[in-house]
């Protein structure tokens, strides 16, 4: 039931509404910031230095800006309004990967299965938050009968948040599994993982051998944003 604008009022009142992108008061995302959001086309990324068993990656903003408080507010915020919002973006990410993809171009023409697979959350995470905002936007941007909850961590993993790309794929190596209930229905069915940011690509490495260990189809990747790329360090010049 929607609620009546005098109770609006009153929560407006209490906590009056920002922009999640830039903070303009009055609205909770303003003009200027969609049309940040729409201004970026998806595209393939890579990271640099790419880790091994990378998968194919589709990606749609830059995180960085009024993206990046965008999607902060929408994970860590509760901001569950942004949902719409980010999912938008993710769909048009998933249209491309799908289509810039043989096996998974196929299985969409054929009406095959194609399974979207969220990265998982750490049980920690899930208990701060109270909720798990990757599969909310995986089911928000695609089908949500698509949606197969397949992966997990088997053991405890460190905050990724300030850990180099080696301390990454150090920190997740053989930490993600598929759960035995849903192997069956993977095998040889091509997959998307999903997830909301590609920083170093080590989750989106982790969750795709996972998956190709448990029998599943060809693996490709979608996320709302990507890190900036580093630029490489100029190797010192030896003296003569």
């Amino acid at each position: 039931m929607p609620w009546r604008p005098d109770l609006l009022a009153l929560v407006e009142l209490a906590a009056p509404s920002s922009c999640a992108g830039c903070g303009a008061a009055g609205t909770r995302w303003c003009p200027d910031c969609a049309v940040v959001l729409s201004a970026s086309a998806p595209r393939p990324w890579r990271p640099t230095p790419c880790p091994r068993g990378f998968p194919p990656t589709w990606t749609g903003l830059a995180y960085a800006g009024q993206v990046r408080a965008a999607v902060v507010a929408w994970k860590e915020q509760d901001r569950v309004e942004l949902n719409p919002v980010l999912a938008t973006v993710l769909r048009g990410v998933l249209a491309e990967a799908l289509a810039g993809s043989p096996p998974h171009t196929a299985a969409v023409l054929q009406h095959t299965p194609v399974a979207l697979v969220p990265a998982p959350s750490a049980p920690s995470s899930i208990r701060t938050r109270g909720r798990r905002p990757v599969p909310e936007l995986a089911a928000a941007a695609g089908r949500a009968d698509l949606l197969v909850d397949a992966l997990r961590l088997t053991r405890r993993v460190q905050d990724q948040a300030g850990l180099s790309a080696q301390q990454r794929a150090a920190n997740l190596q053989r930490a993600v599994t598929v759960r035995p209930r849903v192997r069956a229905a993977l095998r040889e069915v091509p997959c998307v993982v999903v997830d909301d940011v590609v920083t170093t690509g080590a989750t989106l490495a982790e969750c795709t051998r996972a998956l190709l260990a448990a029998g599943a189809g060809p693996v490709v990747a979608v996320t709302v944003a990507a890190t900036a790329r580093r630029p490489a360090q100029a190797r010192p010049q030896r003296a003569d």
